[in-house]
């Protein structure tokens, strides 16, 4: 009898073929499972990291764009039609080692050709929240100056050097604006441009041509609000 019993008990321990094979395929199935729950944390994870490190580095880009976005270069005409050249620091700090290129073109009368006085002005600063604004009656002009050309040229201290643009002109003539450059609080250098904000643009070039423009040191203007 206890053969017997042992013999039965031995069979009942056993397991069989079919349900080895399932509880090896429920095995499988939960390590899969396993494997692509950690999968997709681990790319959801990389996603997130990714996304952060977008945000900071836009975050970093705007931080450091911030003072030069507010540095702007333009032409407008005043009431008696005459053009107006600012380069306006709407920031509560300065900018350094500016250089600005532009052009008046010589009214056609006595000018057929229409030649264009050209101007590479360099300026050590311009104070925070201040607009500086050059008109042609600042601006002198000289012709075939080998020592000047292709250079950039300081605000003239209370000297005249060369010929003015004349009031009476007609059309009045007008400025066309090119580029400024300059250092901002953290020395990174930029390019104001039409509308166009560039870092780090490489030097700005003076033109050469035949006649070479001075302008007149003038007193910047404040502005009524600033940082904005």
């Amino acid at each position: 009898m206890a053969e017997e019993t042992g013999q039965e008990i031995g069979k009942e321990g056993q397991h069989s073929p079919l349900a080895v094979k399932i509880g090896v395929i429920v095995t499988i199935i939960a390590s899969i499972a396993s494997l692509i729950t950690t999968g997709v944390a681990t790319l959801f994870g990389a996603m997130v990291a990714d996304d952060q490190l977008d945000q900071s580095r836009q975050v970093a880009e705007e931080k450091e764009r911030a003072q030069a976005g507010l540095i702007s270069y333009w032409v407008d005409l005043q009431h008696d039609g005459r053009a107006r050249l600012h380069l306006m620091n709407r920031s509560p700090d300065p900018i350094s080692n500016v250089h600005m290129t532009f052009a008046v073109p010589l009214p056609a009368e006595g000018n057929p050709d229409l030649e264009e006085v050209l101007f590479a002005l360099s300026m050590p600063s311009v104070p925070p929240c201040s607009d500086m604004t050059f008109t042609t009656g600042d601006m002198t002009y000289t012709v075939d100056e080998p020592l000047v050309k292709g250079k950039f040229i300081p605000l003239l201290q209370n000297e005249k050097v060369g010929k003015i643009f004349p009031k009476a002109w007609e059309p009045l003539p007008p400025i066309k604006a090119f580029a400024a450059d300059f250092n901002d609080r953290d020395g990174v250098r930029w390019r104001r441009t039409r509308g166009l904000l560039s870092r780090d643009p490489g030097d700005l070039r003076a033109k050469r041509g035949r006649y070479v423009g001075f302008v007149q040191v003038v007193s910047p203007q404040n502005l009524p609000s600033c940082g904005r």
